[in-house]
This record gives C-alpha cells, sequence and structure tokens, in this order.
C-alpha cells in the first residue's frame, strides 16, 4: 500500500482518490518547478495555505470531490485557499481563465438593445452571461467580425470617448 492511508484516500485499487488527486495536483501546479504547468501557478505567485498543505485539511474544508467536478479558484490571482477555492464543471473552470478574463477587461463598449436602451460595460463575459448571450458573438461584433448578436448592436469605446 503506498502513501498515507489514515485519510483512506492516498490509494484505493492501486490509485488515488479524485479528491486526493486534486489536491496532489495542486501542489505540483504551486511547488514543484519540474511541473509542466508551474508556470501558470507557482510561477505566478500562486500559493497553496499552509493549512492545505496537510491532506486531511483540505478534505474537511473542500470535502469529497463530486463526480464530473474539478478544483476551481474563484479568483484567477488568488492563491488555493479556503474562501477561494470550489469544485466546478469544466464549463465553469473554462470561464474563469486568464486569457478570456482579460480580454473582457479590457476596454468600455456599448450595447444597445432592440428598443433602443444603451448600456455600458468593461466586461464582455458578465454582459453576455447577464443577457443570455454568447460572450464570443458579444466578441465578434466588438471586433467587426458579426453586425449585432442576440438583437444587441455593439460599440467599441476608444480611450478617448468619456464613459458618463
Amino acid at each position: 500500500m503506498h502513501g498515507n492511508t489514515k485519510h483512506g484516500h492516498s490509494f484505493r485499487n492501486g490509485k488515488p482518490s479524485p479528491t486526493y488527486n486534486s489536491w496532489h495536483k495542486m501542489k505540483q501546479r504551486c511547488l514543484n518547478p519540474n511541473c509542466l504547468e508551474y508556470k501558470n501557478y507557482g510561477g505566478r505567485d500562486i500559493k497553496v495555505c499552509e493549512r492545505w498543505m496537510d491532506f486531511e485539511n483540505f478534505l474537511e474544508d473542500m470535502g469529497e470531490r463530486p463526480e464530473g467536478l474539478t478544483l476551481d479558484r474563484i479568483n484567477n490571482d488568488g492563491d488555493y485557499e479556503p474562501g477561494n477555492c470550489r469544485w466546478a464543471t469544466w464549463k465553469e473552470q473554462n470561464q474563469n481563465r486568464r486569457e478570456i478574463k482579460d480580454r473582457k477587461n479590457q476596454y468600455f463598449f456599448i450595447a444597445i438593445d432592440e428598443q433602443g436602451t444603451m448600456t455600458v460595460s468593461n466586461n464582455q463575459l458578465e454582459f453576455a452571461r447577464r443577457h443570455g448571450l454568447d460572450w464570443r458573438h458579444v466578441n465578434n461584433c466588438l471586433n467587426g467580425r458579426q453586425k449585432s448578436h442576440g438583437g444587441w448592436t455593439f460599440k467599441r469605446l476608444t480611450d478617448t470617448e468619456q464613459v458618463v
């Protein structure tokens, strides 16, 4: 038998439990410079809180990993710690990716609905979620690849245009 067996997660039938596997991979991403993903975690100074260095504390705080979910940091720039982590679907994980969040927060834009009501935003992803739209189509409109989406038209504001 391998590893620590007092919590029963290290190895089951010769393999680590899904919860233990998530915990172990989290530590590797943040602490092991030889890990392929280290540059996006430990290399960005993302840390694992001291409490979670012990698997039993991680298990107590997060509970068993539900089937089909993965460990996700709510604040993508925050550490792995209670209050900043959740079990999430891959869809939720993908919406929390750094490059998507960065693209959505780069500039302000005006969205105009079919009644002519204007809404100002600087977050394409949040705007799309709020209005039941696909953010990729919103992005296409703002970058001139599409005229409208879901009854909305969009205008990207330049740095010199004021938002009042």
